[in-house]
């Protein structure tokens, strides 16, 4: 069946994996220097569903640049349990990289865990287009998809474990870049997903009546900067409060030495 991609958003879902990137290694940094639990749940949770967002709908951004010569829609359920695994996967992902001591091991077992939950977030997203007869994948390509998320993932917990701390030299600039990295990655394996995928001719969309690309793409497009952007800055203002906060305690500390033992 003959199909094509719409070059404006497929570079719209490699901005948005990007900018998931690269607040997940913000995000990472912010929740490894939290001292109080309460407050590391609460950021943990936010960039949970910040990073899952920000990964589905990439995810789904991908899927609407590709159109069918037939109608296609998307199952409302299958749709909501893949937003569900993102958010799931990111969760498990920020909670591995802010460990104390991340070793090898954990680095590899999180990878592999969070590359397959990516790719089974993908392929139920796939699925929620009710194709009939079924998506028919390419075994090789198929396993590749597969692969890069793995990889991916792990590359993605190992950049963000070693840039955490901001007393290293140009932080910033090895964040947007690893951040960049990570994002043609995760673009990688969704596309690679989508070339393993083969409609046979004469399928039909059993979603057709369900959400419409249209619908979808005026929804998750905005929600998705939205909420990305937001926690971004949510995080600066609160780790700029924590650190004047620091300030004003270690400037009391001085004073109060200075002065001397009150009688």
């Amino acid at each position: 069946m003959q199909s094509n991609y719409n070059f404006w958003l497929v570079a719209v879902s490699l901005i948005v994996a990007t900018l998931a990137s690269f607040t997940a290694i913000d995000l990472a940094d912010r929740l490894s220097i939290l001292a109080y639990a309460r407050a590391r749940h609460l950021w943990l949770a936010a960039g949970a569903l910040a990073m899952g967002v920000g990964i589905w709908s990439m995810h789904f951004i991908g899927m609407l640049s590709f159109s069918l010569s037939i109608p296609i829609g998307y199952d409302f359920a299958l749709t909501c349990y893949s937003l569900v695994i993102a958010v799931l996967v990111s969760w498990f992902a920020l909670h591995v990289v802010t460990r104390q001591r991340l070793k090898l091991v954990h680095v590899l077992a999180g990878g592999v865990l969070m590359g397959l939950g990516i790719a089974s977030m993908h392929y139920m997203g796939m699925a929620a287009m009710l194709m009939n007869p079924a998506i028919r994948y390419e075994p090789s390509i198929f396993a590749a998809s597969i692969l890069i998320a793995i990889a991916a993932s792990t590359a993605a917990l190992w950049v963000a474990n070693t840039l955490r701390g901001a007393d290293q030299k140009h932080v910033m600039r090895k964040r947007i870049g690893a951040a960049c990295v990570m994002g043609i990655a995760i673009t990688g394996m969704h596309y690679t997903g989508m070339a393993a995928a083969n409609f046979p001719v004469g399928s039909i969309c059993g979603a057709a009546n369900g959400i419409k690309p249209l619908w979808l793409a005026a929804a998750v497009i905005p929600f998705a900067f939205v909420i990305l952007i937001v926690t971004l800055l949510l995080s600066r203002l609160d780790a700029r409060a924590a650190f004047l906060a620091n300030s004003v305690a270690r400037l009391n500390d001085q004073i109060d030495r200075m002065r001397g033992p009150t009688l």
